[in-house]
């Protein structure tokens, strides 16, 4: 198995209601961070508050899960529970935007296309390919399925700044 094998699995086995779409935002995250995110510094700040202030605080989340190549999500649940401030959040996003690594999108994807081949996936391989035939390479959102279920609320970051958040 493979680093981003792993990630994978582990995924697949926390969010057992994840879709292709769903996997595939993993994959181009994990590819590519979140540098096509930030526009405008004030105004990912004004969001990242907005969204702190309307969720609930989880103390028994992972402040960091790993989403391979150097990157994690960080759980803005949990880093409301430990009382990390948006602004602080905001200042390594960026930094992690700007700083970030590119890896290699389609050997992600063919990582995902195996293990849903050898239905290790939450879906079939069938749908991965019907979902992929139409994917026009660009990020995506969760699906609605994903939203309702798993309520997510993180940023990608690259690990290597997690520090920072102390």
């Amino acid at each position: 198995m493979n680093g981003f094998e792993d990630i994978l699995l582990f995924h697949f086995k926390k969010y057992p209601l994840m879709l292709p779409q769903d996997a595939v935002k993993l994959c181009f995250q994990s590819a590519f961070g979140c540098g096509h995110l930030i526009k405008n510094e004030e105004q990912a700040l004004s969001m990242l508050k907005n969204e702190m202030e309307n969720i609930k605080e989880n103390s028994r989340a992972r402040l960091l899960e790993s989403i391979g190549s150097g990157y994690a999500r960080i759980d803005l649940c949990a880093a409301k529970a430990k009382n990390i401030p948006a602004e602080k959040i905001c200042k390594v996003f960026i930094k992690s935007a700007e700083n970030g690594i590119k890896s290699d999108f389609e050997e992600k994807t063919t990582v995902l296309k195996n293990l849903a081949a050898a239905e290790k996936a939450p879906f079939s391989a069938k749908e991965l390919e019907e979902y992929l035939a139409d994917y026009d390479g660009k990020m995506v959102s969760h699906t609605k399925e994903y939203k309702k279920a798993y309520a997510p609320a993180y940023r990608v970051i690259c690990e290597k700044f997690a520090e920072d958040l102390q």
